[in-house]
């Protein structure tokens, strides 16, 4: 498996993977309402362009075939965690994760923080992350329940 940083050539590929992850993975945990306006979120390409590239977003690659991403802003902020649904629980989040804290520990980051869904917050705490407080949000007049973790 390779990692790189994403580029705009990317988007297409990428889009197609959190749609496709969201879709297969949220039903287990949330409505089909919620799981619509979660998987909606590429249909909007300026705001998913910012979502990608408006942060340092990792891919991880195997046969030039892109297994997940994760993102990390310059304040510390993980904007992304997506492994492709067939790939998950194959160690491709575990490496993006890895990526991540030592991508934040070369830049010096101290404080790395994120929502995480009910499906990500696992990984988040496998690499000790921990749960400060929860919050509702809404996206396209659905709410949503997330995790505010930290390390």
């Amino acid at each position: 498996m390779n990692i790189r940083l994403a580029n705009q050539s990317d988007l297409p590929e990428l889009a197609k993977l959190f749609q496709e992850t969201v879709r297969v993975n949220a039903p287990e945990h949330y409505t089909q309402l919620q799981t619509e306006a979660w998987a909606a979120l590429p249909s909007d390409a300026d705001r998913f362009r910012q979502f990608v590239l408006g942060v340092n977003t990792f891919v991880a690659l195997n046969d030039d075939a892109i297994l997940g991403f994760a993102g990390i802003s310059e304040k510390g902020y993980v904007a992304s965690a997506y492994v492709r649904c067939d790939r998950i629980r194959q160690g491709v989040g575990s490496t993006l994760m890895k990526t991540v804290i030592a991508y934040a520990q070369q830049q010096k980051i101290n404080r790395l923080y994120a929502e995480a869904s009910e499906f990500s917050i696992g990984l988040f705490q496998k690499f000790g992350f921990h749960l400060y407080d929860t919050e509702v949000v809404e996206r396209q007049n659905v709410t949503f329940h997330r995790y505010l973790v930290e390390k």
